[in-house]
């Protein structure tokens, strides 16, 4: 059996879905956003303090030395992001949009509401790319997929306005237990012709599954301002 290992360097492209309060996939508009425009993210993974047992003999040394099993928690999530989409925050944060009074009205920014912030569920997608490769025998160029199936309890950052490039960074969970299974998207190359035959995940995500990663020559999606309709599948 063949084993793909890559070495891999920037991001390249994210995608944000919208999920109910049970990690379920929300189908209908402004429920998925494509974006070029972040800095990083950075995961790091929350592990409770696995208890400890130990006993000493009368002699002082050590006579029973017992730790409990590593139990993952959660990932600790921190986005940083370069554009001010208010759908993007919207996604992310639950935040509310403000709209214009045009007949058909603009989304032309967003509200830090204190009842609404961190409110949101959201599956996070990141594209890597993969350094110094040659495209796959049929031409085509390989990125690692990271998938989140399900992350809550956004928070807001710190942010500058001054004489300089203002990003905002986002920290939220990722968590188990998510309704993802297979993905409402089709991100997966399973042949070599032209144009390629994408497919979902070849098997769901199960419950105790906080993150998916694999290595696929399926196309980038096309990043846009704005979130877009998630049609029902």
């Amino acid at each position: 059996m063949a084993v793909e290992c890559a070495s891999m360097s920037r991001g390249k492209m994210l995608r944000i879905t919208k999920l109910n309060e049970c990690g379920t996939v929300v189908t209908g508009a402004g429920s998925s956003l494509v974006a070029k425009a972040f800095v990083s993210g950075t995961f790091t993974p929350n592990y409770s303090d696995p208890s400890e047992i130990t006993t000493t003999d009368a002699n002082g040394d050590r006579c029973i030395d017992d730790r409990g099993a590593v139990d993952l928690r959660w990932v600790d999530v921190s986005l940083v992001i370069c554009t001010l989409d208010p759908t993007m925050i919207n996604l992310i944060t639950g935040d509310p949009l403000v709209l214009d009074d045009a007949v058909a009205p603009n989304t032309v920014g967003f509200r830090l509401d204190a009842d609404l912030t961190g409110s949101a569920n959201f599956a996070l997608e990141i594209w890597s790319g993969i350094t110094g490769q040659a495209c796959d025998p049929s031409g085509f160029p390989k990125y690692g997929y990271w998938l989140f199936p399900w992350l809550k309890d956004a928070q807001w950052g710190e942010w500058v306005v001054q004489n300089d490039a203002l990003t905002i960074t986002f920290t939220a969970r990722a968590v188990m237990g998510s309704n993802w299974g297979v993905g409402p998207y089709d991100d997966v190359r399973r042949d070599a012709v032209t144009p390629a035959t994408l497919e979902a995940l070849l098997t769901p995500i199960g419950d105790s599954q906080v993150m998916h990663f694999e290595v696929s020559s399926a196309p980038l999606p096309t990043p846009a301002c704005g979130a877009v309709t998630l049609p029902a599948p």
